[in-house]
């Protein structure tokens, strides 16, 4: 049968009635009994531990996958309170799911492997064809995990993801595995079968001005640019605010004016968020970038966003090479629902127009996203991007 799709929302204030109508309302919709795999979607107003066995003991399945969120993303609204569940029912297409907990404590360069292990085992002998997953953003270098999971599924792989959060407890994000809740944790699905998907990534942020070269750098830590400290970049657009930046009230800044990587061989930038300034004028990012690099203090607005937002559906569309799309999934920073507030629908009614009015939407605000981007070998690698959305078609 053709892919079913069931998508369920609810923001009654209780975390039990909250479940069971976004539970209910998912299987309604789904219009057959039986469910293939589950998304679940919340915000931190609720208790997701209690949440959990509901929805589970709903959709009487436990191929369950998901995240915390800042807000959801639906076909006719944004929403900054509430819990969706999406349900999947189809004869071609298959799921694996896995979970690997204490990811702050293991060894992160082998966690990627595990995990994808865990879903390929689920999977069973089916097809292979996309990964999609969540991870804590609490992680402050998420390169590794990447890097792991690229090594697991190989070079062409299309692997997407979401760095989980919370804006009403921000230190305490989680994933969903099954009934359970997880924290400092990974979870994802592979999906396959006889499936088409396409995937599209932009930010929308332009440069400032000319480029500099990172010096000096570990890891996700940038020491020195242009042999100066770190923090030192921001001086020429930002004088004002240099002494706030020091102080470590960077949530403003780091909207405003992240940083941007060239990568030469797509004409990207990638972005980096400023999540620390260290002492010594070194800036801590969420994400690995190498000495050597061309960066720049980048700026973006509205209209740049809603043109990304176009364009990076236009490239998932593309790449379903004709296929008709059963459903949408948008994976989005929410640093651009800070930007846009409350217009932020504007942006997904540019992702509608690319789709039509009537492919179902279902979509997350995350703290770091993971999707591919060209690279030097000519295929595309998963890189952490900050302040982008990320569009996952489905056909």
């Amino acid at each position: 049968m053709p892919a079913q799709i069931g998508i369920g929302f609810s923001h009654q204030r209780e975390s039990k009635e909250a479940a069971r109508e976004a539970a209910s309302q998912s299987k309604t919709n789904l219009k057959t009994e039986h469910v293939d795999w589950s998304l679940v979607l919340m915000t931190g107003h609720y208790d997701a531990v209690v949440m959990m066995p509901i929805i589970k003991e709903v959709l009487k399945q436990d191929k369950i996958t998901g995240s915390s969120t800042a807000g959801i993303i639906l076909s006719n609204s944004i929403e900054t309170r509430g819990v969706a569940v999406l349900t999947i029912a189809s004869d071609d297409m298959k799921f694996g799911i896995g979970a690997m907990p204490n990811i702050d404590t293991a060894n992160i360069d082998v966690t990627g492997i595990e995990l994808t292990r865990h879903c390929l085992e689920d999977l069973g002998e089916h097809s292979r064809q996309v990964f999609l997953f969540f991870v804590d953003s609490n992680l402050q270098n998420v390169s590794p995990l990447i890097q792991s999971l690229q090594a697991s599924l190989g070079n062409i792989f299309p692997i997407i993801g979401a760095g989980s959060c919370n804006r009403i407890h921000p230190r305490h994000t989680f994933q969903i595995y099954q009934r359970h809740t997880l924290t400092n944790a990974a979870t994802g699905v592979i999906m396959g079968g006889h499936i088409s998907v396409g995937v599209g990534s932009q930010h929308g942020w332009r440069p400032l001005g000319k480029p500099r070269t990172i010096t000096e750098a570990e890891g996700n830590i940038i020491r020195t640019i242009d042999k100066k400290p770190a923090y030192s970049i921001y001086e020429e657009y930002c004088r004002e605010e240099t002494q706030r930046l020091q102080s470590q009230q960077l949530e403003q800044m780091a909207t405003l004016y992240p940083l941007g990587i060239l990568i030469e061989e797509s004409k990207n930038y990638l972005l980096r968020n400023a999540i620390d300034i260290l002492t010594d004028g070194s800036i801590v990012c969420q994400g690995n970038i190498p000495p050597g690099t061309q960066i720049h203090v980048m700026i973006g607005n509205k209209d740049f966003c809603k043109y990304a937002a176009q364009g990076a559906a236009k490239e998932a569309n593309q790449n379903l090479l004709g296929k008709t799309p059963s459903l949408v999934i948008i994976l989005e920073s929410m640093a651009r629902l800070k930007l846009f507030g409350r217009t932020a629908l504007q942006e997904i009614l540019e992702v509608r127009k690319v789709f039509g009015a009537t492919v179902p939407i279902i979509g997350m605000y995350a703290d770091g996203e993971i999707a591919p981007l060209q690279s030097a070998e000519r295929f595309k690698r998963p890189h952490l991007q900050n302040k982008s959305i990320v569009v996952l078609a489905i056909g």
